[in-house]
């Protein structure tokens, strides 16, 4: 790190420097990302979807009364005695609100994502949208100053190509 400037640090995990990207203690030079930009993530819901179809299931299974009191008898609960398809029919109100109240709290999140040589990575992963958005412009500014302080004979012959992007 000879004279490097720092352009963005959370004070924790991310640092972005003049020459160099720092997330926890991995470094990665600025001249080996080929290319830098925000991600979404979309949630992956398929234990809601699970959760409501099983809710939905058993809320059918309940109400059409498949579940004969021979198979399974009744119970004693609160002084009065429920079947098995009042119990399914609750079990599957239960389980469709689960995984209804699940989704709702399931968000997406978001990601700085490199390329390098080695390939594509998420380096960076948030709820906070902002959080992310900071860590992609400074990468911006950083690689932008590298392009901006390069002498004028190196541009020319330089061949290298920076794509940066942001949202």
């Amino acid at each position: 790190m000879k004279n490097e400037k720092i352009v963005y640090t959370d004070g924790h995990e991310v640092t972005v420097t003049s020459d160099m990207l720092k997330v926890n203690k991995k470094w990665y030079t600025l001249n080996g990302i080929i290319k830098h930009n925000f991600s979404i993530l979309p949630p992956t819901r398929v234990a809601c979807y699970s959760l409501i179809v099983f809710g939905a299931v058993l809320e059918v299974i309940g109400a059409a009364v498949q579940i004969s009191s021979s198979v399974i008898p009744e119970i004693y609960v609160a002084n009065q005695w429920v079947n098995a398809n009042l119990l399914a029919m609750g079990g599957g109100i239960f389980f469709l609100l689960a995984g209804a109240v699940w989704m709702m709290f399931t968000k997406e999140r978001y990601a700085v994502s490199i390329t390098t040589a080695e390939g594509e990575r998420n380096v960076v992963i948030s709820e906070h949208k902002e959080y992310i958005t900071q860590i992609v412009n400074a990468l911006n500014e950083a690689f932008f100053a590298r392009i901006e302080s390069s002498p004028p004979t190196l541009v020319k012959t330089r061949k290298r190509e920076y794509v940066v992007s942001a949202r």
